[in-house]
């Protein structure tokens, strides 16, 4: 069962915020996963083992695009929606292929109960882990703020004396995220994703 909690979302580069864009709503979720296989033609080689990477690790969201023909895939995961999971597993077939036209949307991994007749803003597996921990520690007499980017970054706040100081800290913790995320990214990706929009943290929710 998902519970909703009001949020407002608000586009920041870097460090510095910016006026607040639309107010929408963070669909949390449980942590169980559930893969939707699109496509039951069978995987050979390289590709082959990276299907089963993604099964065994794969956490919301995440997609896997491979090349039949050549044998080749790729794969993103934990990214805060379905979209960004797609293009940067696309983005990862497409680089290993000699025909990138030729990869297809092979399998998915979303939240056990995906709806996406469902506005409001999703976060990946690890995000809604860290915006429960974030609730848990507000104060109502001081001030948080939740961030995060559309990679998978989050950083987060609590019991900050203003809400200028709440953002900054949030958006300074969602920054080392980012930074982490792109070490561990293959290196064949990681030029893509740090000149992505979905890199940039912004700060999606406020307590205070």
């Amino acid at each position: 069962m998902k519970t909703r909690l009001a949020s407002v979302v608000l586009v920041i580069a870097a460090l510095v915020s910016a006026p607040a864009l639309q107010a929408q709503d963070i669909n949390v979720e449980k942590k169980r996963s559930r893969l939707q296989q699109l496509h039951d033609a069978p995987l050979k080689a390289d590709a082959r083992r990276e299907f089963k990477q993604f099964r065994r690790k794969g956490r919301f969201y995440g997609a896997f695009f491979a090349n039949l023909s050549e044998n080749v895939a790729g794969s993103y995961w934990d990214a805060a929606n379905i979209e960004t999971a797609e293009a940067h597993a696309r983005t990862s077939c497409a680089t290993k292929s000699s025909e990138p036209e030729d990869c297809i949307l092979y399998a998915r991994v979303l939240p056990k109960h995906y709806d996406p007749s469902e506005s409001g803003l999703t976060l990946s597996r690890s995000g809604n882990q860290d915006f429960r921990e974030y609730t848990r520690l507000q104060d109502v007499e001081r001030y948080g703020a939740f961030a995060m980017s559309d990679n998978g970054a989050i950083g987060y706040s609590w019991a900050e004396h203003s809400r200028a100081s709440a953002d900054r800290e949030a958006l300074k913790r969602c920054t080392k995220s980012a930074r982490k995320l792109l070490r561990n990214t293959p290196k064949h990706l990681q030029g893509v994703l740090a000149s992505s929009p979905q890199h940039v943290c912004r700060v999606v929710h406020r307590s205070g």
